[in-house]
């Protein structure tokens, strides 16, 4: 349950109070401003949706707030359907990749664009309940500069599955990242986070290297079980062989260079 009032003394921004109850206790965050950002490719039937849904939780949370929408060359006129948000809703942003560039390079542009306190980034296909924010903004504070969701429920099919407890596995023995979920698509993180680290992956690898650049930097993370949304419209690309050996390519690439970090 949220609770929303008052101004944030000292501070000429209002903001809410978020209030939830958490492991039996009531814990009350000031959240000042956040960033809410999605990547899209060819999401036509979800992009308005999202923002929509996005706009009204953020309204609850904070009055400082924008959404982000990342468009990697999307031709399916998904990417009008954003422009037109953008033009009905002044919290809302549209960033237009030239051509298709890739997960991680989405995820890239999001976050150097994000300009609130707080990030928060999911995908575009609904993956989540985005009032599952209030949750992780109670944790974040001194004890939690990233707060990751992880999913309760996969709802994977073999070959993703196998994916999955691979990567998290190598995750875990090459960058001691000991996430559940690595590349679930529900972080929120401090802004100031990302200006002490360097992200150049390209494939869906850049949510590994964001956590395996926290944990370098000896930032604190948690998790929390969040119920998880499969695809209902749509196709995703994560599934194949290439984006697969893709994803490997970059991770044995970050491996090498911080190898020679730490040798140099």
């Amino acid at each position: 349950m949220w609770e929303l009032s008052g101004k944030f003394s000292g501070d000429r921004q209002y903001s809410r109070r978020a209030q939830s109850r958490c492991g039996g206790e009531w814990i009350v965050k000031i959240v000042t401003s956040l960033t809410l950002f999605f990547p899209m490719y060819n999401e036509r039937e979800t992009v308005a949706r999202m923002t929509s849904k996005a706009l009204d939780v953020l309204e609850t949370l904070t009055a400082d707030y924008e959404v982000i929408i990342v468009d990697d060359a999307s031709h399916d006129g998904s990417e009008q359907i954003a422009d037109e948000l953008a033009r009905q809703h002044p919290q809302v942003r549209v960033i237009h990749h030239p051509q298709n560039l890739g997960y991680g390079a989405a995820l890239r542009t999001g976050l150097q664009s994000a300009s609130k306190e707080l990030v928060f980034y999911t995908d575009c296909d609904e993956p989540v309940d985005l009032q599952e924010i209030g949750r992780a903004l109670a944790l974040i504070g001194p004890n939690a500069d990233l707060v990751l969701g992880y999913r309760i429920k996969r709802y994977d099919t073999l070959r993703r599955f196998v994916y999955s407890k691979v990567y998290n596995w190598l995750c875990r023995l090459l960058f001691g990242v000991r996430a559940r979920d690595v590349n679930f698509s529900f972080k929120l993180l401090k802004r100031e986070v990302l200006e002490h680290i360097h992200l150049s992956a390209g494939s869906v690898f850049i949510d590994g290297e964001l956590l395996a650049e926290a944990v370098r930097c000896g930032y604190e993370i948690v998790e929390i079980p969040v119920e998880y949304f499969p695809r209902r419209s749509g196709k995703s690309s994560f599934d194949s062989l290439s984006a697969a050996f893709y994803t490997l390519e970059e991770m044995l690439a970050y491996w090498r260079r911080t190898r020679a970090r730490r040798s140099s």
